[in-house]
C-alpha cells in the first residue's frame, strides 16, 4: 500500500472539500466538551487526597497557564491556516520535514481513537448501572453506532449534538459551584470559623514540590481543548470566530476547574468523599438535594458521550487531512454528499470497537489503560502547536511567508511558544520516572519506531509540495 499525494484532478472528482456549517455557539461548546470529560467529575478529588488541597490548586493553576499559552498559539495558527487537519496540517505546511507531520498525525489520531473507546466504556459503565441486565460492551457498541450516524449526517448535526451534551456539563459545573458556595457559607455560620486549606499535616502534606508529581494527571484533564483547531475548516468566517472563541475558552475552562477544585478543597482539604458517584454528589447530598446521585450519573453519561462524539469528529478530520496530504490512503480523503469524511468516520469507529473488549477484559481496567495511553500524546500535540507558532512567526519576520494584517497574533512572542514547549517536554519526561514509567517509555518508543518505519516504507515524500 502506497500513500500518495492526490492530484488536483482527483481532488475535484472525489469532492474532497468540507463545508463550513458550524456556528459560533457550536464552536464554543465543542471546545468545552472536548476538555471536560467524565474524569473531571469522578477523578477531581484524587489529587486532593494524595497531595493536599493547596498543592492541587497550584497544580491546576499552573496547568491552566500552559493551557492559556497553548490556546494563544493555536488561535494564531488556526486563523492563518483554517484547516480541519489542525496542528498536523500546520506542521506539514511550516516544516519541510514530512516525517514530523506524519508521526504527530498518526500518534494523535491513535490517541483520539483510544480516547473514543475509553469514553464509550465510561458511558457503558454508567448505563449498566441503570440497566444491569445489559452488558457494558453492548451499550458501548450501541452508543458508537448512534454517534457514527450523527457524525455521518453533517458537521452541523455533530455540532448541535455536542452543543447540548456540553451544555449539560456546563450547567452541572455552574450548579455545583453555586451549591458549594452555599455549603461553605452555611459552615461558616454554624462554626463561626473560616474554612482552611490546611490538612492535619500542614498546607503541603507531601512537601512543597508535591504539585509536580501530579502534573501529568492534572494537565491531561485540560487536554482536548485543542480540538477547536480541527473545526476551523468547517467554520464560517474562521478568522473572526476562532480567535474570539479561543481567547475566551481558555479563561472559562480555567475558571471552571479552579473554582470546582477550590470549593472541594475548602469543603474537604483531605479529599475524603464518601460517594462512589464522585465528590460532586457529596456536596449535593449535604445540601439535601434529592436524587443527586442519579443527576450526576446522567451528567457523567453526557460527559462520556460528549467525549466520544468529539473524538469521532477530531480523529476523522485528522485522518481526512492526512489522506489529502498523502500521509494516509487517499481512499479516506473523500467526503460524502453531506460534506463529511464518511469513510474516515467509519474507519475511526471501527478502531474504536476496542471498547467492546470489555466483554472479555475488566471494563474499568480497560478504561484506565486507554486513558493512560493518550496522556503523553496530548502533551506532544501541545508541543507541536507551540513549535508551529514559533516557526510561523519566524517565517513571517524573514519575509518567507506573507502575513495578513487582520490575523490575530498571540502575545509575548517568542516566550509563549517556548513556555508551552518546555513545560510539556518536562511533563512527558517526568512521567517516565513515575509508576510504570519504564513500561510507558518502552511502549511509546516502540510505537514511534513502528510509525517511523511505516513512513519510510509507504510514504512518498517526493510527491509533496510545500507551497509556503
Amino acid at each position: 500500500m502506497v500513500f500518495a499525494m492526490p492530484s488536483e484532478s482527483e481532488n475535484i472528482e472525489d469532492k474532497r472539500e468540507l463545508k463550513a456549517s458550524l456556528k459560533p455557539r457550536h464552536i464554543l461548546m465543542i471546545s468545552i466538551g472536548g476538555t471536560i470529560g467524565a474524569g473531571f467529575f469522578l477523578g477531581i478529588a484524587e489529587p486532593l487526597k494524595s497531595i493536599g488541597a493547596l498543592s492541587t490548586i497550584l497544580a491546576y493553576g499552573f496547568a491552566g497557564l500552559v493551557l492559556l499559552g497553548t490556546m494563544m498559539c493555536l488561535s494564531e495558527l488556526s486563523t492563518a491556516f483554517p484547516h480541519s487537519g489542525s496542528f498536523q496540517y500546520f506542521a506539514y505546511r511550516l516544516f519541510k520535514t514530512p516525517s514530523l507531520s506524519f508521526m504527530i498525525g498518526w500518534l494523535y489520531w491513535l490517541s483520539w481513537v483510544f480516547s473514543i473507546g475509553a469514553s464509550l466504556i465510561a458511558a457503558g459503565l454508567i448505563t449498566n448501572e441503570f440497566f444491569p441486565s445489559i452488558d457494558v460492551w453492548v451499550w458501548c457498541a450501541f452508543f458508537l453506532l448512534v454517534l457514527i450516524l450523527i457524525n455521518a449526517m453533517s458537521a452541523g448535526a455533530f455540532g448541535e449534538c455536542e452543543y447540548w451534551l456540553a451544555a449539560l456539563k456546563v450547567f452541572a459545573i455552574i450548579f455545583f459551584i453555586f451549591c458549594g458556595i452555599i455549603l461553605i457559607g452555611m459552615r461558616i455560620r454554624s462554626t463561626g470559623t473560616l474554612p482552611t486549606l490546611a490538612t492535619e499535616n500542614g498546607y503541603f502534606p507531601q512537601g512543597g514540590l508535591s504539585a509536580i508529581g501530579c502534573m501529568t494527571v492534572v494537565i491531561y484533564s485540560f487536554q482536548g481543548v485543542e480540538l477547536i483547531g480541527n473545526v476551523a475548516g468547517e467554520t464560517k468566517n474562521p478568522e473572526k470566530v476562532i480567535p474570539g472563541v479561543i481567547r475566551g475558552i481558555g479563561a472559562r475552562i480555567l475558571i471552571f476547574y479552579i473554582s470546582a477544585v477550590a470549593i472541594l478543597a475548602f469543603i474537604s482539604p483531605n479529599g475524603h468523599f464518601t460517594s462512589a458517584a464522585g465528590p460532586f454528589v457529596d456536596v449535593f447530598n449535604q445540601l439535601g438535594i434529592p436524587s443527586a446521585e442519579t443527576f450526576m450519573k446522567i451528567v457523567i453519561l453526557s460527559a462520556s458521550l460528549s467525549g466520544a462524539n468529539s473524538g469521532i469528529y477530531a480523529s476523522s478530520r485528522m485522518f481526512w487531512a492526512m489522506a489529502n496530504t498523502g500521509m494516509a490512503p487517499k481512499y479516506f480523503g473523500v467526503v460524502s454528499k453531506h460534506h463529511v469524511p464518511l469513510r474516515a468516520i467509519c474507519l475511526c469507529g471501527f478502531f474504536s470497537l476496542v471498547c467492546v473488549l470489555s466483554k472479555h477484559i475488566n471494563a474499568y481496567r480497560l478504561f484506565v489503560f486507554l486513558i493512560s495511553s493518550t496522556a503523553q500524546v496530548g502533551c506532544l500535540a501541545w508541543m507541536v502547536i507551540g513549535a508551529c507558532q514559533l516557526r510561523y512567526r519566524n517565517l513571517v519576520h524573514r519575509g518567507v511567508m506573507k502575513s495578513n494584517s487582520k490575523i490575530w497574533l498571540s502575545p509575548l512572542y517568542p516566550w509563549t511558544g517556548i513556555f508551552v514547549i518546555a513545560v510539556n517536554a518536562f511533563i512527558i519526561i517526568s512521567g517516565w520516572w513515575g509508576e510504570d514509567g519504564i513500561e510507558m517509555f518502552l511502549a511509546e518508543m516502540i510505537l514511534v519506531a513502528v510509525i517511523y518505519l511505516c513512513y519510510r516504507f509507504f510514504y512518498k515524500s517526493k510527491n509533496i509540495r510545500f507551497d509556503i
